[in-house]
């Protein structure tokens, strides 16, 4: 019912958060024997019931992956990862949510307060597994067989089986939420949620990811294709033209017309916009 110091998650698997990034730090009401800040080092802290995460509260109200506060580099945000009961900020209902210093965090029973620091550390390279300069970009996914393209627009997207993740993959193999699309120093990262077949980058298992342009990126039986802004995603070209690689160069029509604004079809609608594609295909 405490909170794990120590994270179970793995350095190499979830980076620390570069010492250009706020220093994270939550206090847990009710918490241990003696009240103390827990240092929050890595770029995703997970919450959640299940062994593996940061924080380990077990009680029935809290779903095995409650929330996820991804350190970005730029800002913290708390995500509720789909869950039935809910996670307050400052006493109201949050689903994604930029923290700020003194915020709180209620899930179930506990309170978390959030105490955000400017970091002290930026030239400590042991702090660094992942340095990256800052160069903002922005991603669009483009799912292999189908041609779909969305470009998410939230600063972090849930993808997962479960109705009421930003991206609803409808496929018995993908986790409930299976991982979390977010930009990392304005690079495109993807981190995996702990899931049960795991998330693959070209081909091969990752925990967390820094994406570059045409990488395919493999939940369950669903295949994207990472389209980063500069690439193809935002060059008009004719629909028969193909790319060096032999893919398909999106239109301007494409990029324009297939984009799904999540903020504003998220209140509305649940969009599938994966379908199943074959094993064999993945070869493609």
């Amino acid at each position: 019912m405490g909170a794990e110091d120590q994270t179970t998650q793995g350095s190499q698997g979830n980076p620390l958060a570069t010492g250009s990034s706020h220093r994270l730090f939550l206090t847990l009401y009710p918490g241990t024997d003696h009240e103390s800040q827990i240092r929050c080092r890595r770029v995703v802290t997970l919450l959640g019931s299940r062994k593996g995460c940061k924080f380990y509260l077990r009680h029935r109200r809290i779903s095995s992956l409650h929330v996820a506060i991804v350190n970005d580099g730029n800002q913290v945000v708390a995500v509720d990862l789909v869950t039935p009961t809910g996670t307050l900020l400052n006493d109201l209902k949050m689903s994604h949510e930029r923290l700020s210093d003194g915020d709180m965090l209620t899930i179930a029973t506990w309170k978390l307060r959030v105490d955000l620091k400017d970091s002290s550390d930026a030239t400590n390279p042991g702090v660094d597994p992942v340095a990256l300069e800052i160069a903002p970009s922005t991603v669009a996914l483009e799912h292999v067989g189908t041609g779909k393209v969305l470009h998410p627009h939230r600063d972090v997207c849930v993808l997962g089986r479960q109705n009421g993740c930003d991206i609803v993959i409808d496929d018995t193999s993908v986790s409930r939420v299976h991982a979390l699309l977010f930009n990392y120093f304005g690079h495109p990262s993807i981190f995996d949620l702990l899931s049960r077949n795991e998330t693959f980058v070209n081909d091969e298992p990752v925990k967390f990811r820094v994406l570059e342009d045409k990488d395919i990126i493999t939940i369950g039986e669903s295949l994207f294709r990472v389209r980063v802004v500069g690439s193809a995603v935002t060059a008009p070209a004719p629909t028969n033209k193909k790319a060096q690689d032999g893919t398909a160069a999106l239109t301007q029509e494409q990029v324009n017309g297939d984009m799904i604004d999540i903020r504003a079809a998220e209140a509305a609608q649940r969009w599938r916009i994966a379908e199943k594609v074959p094993k064999s295909a993945r070869k493609n």
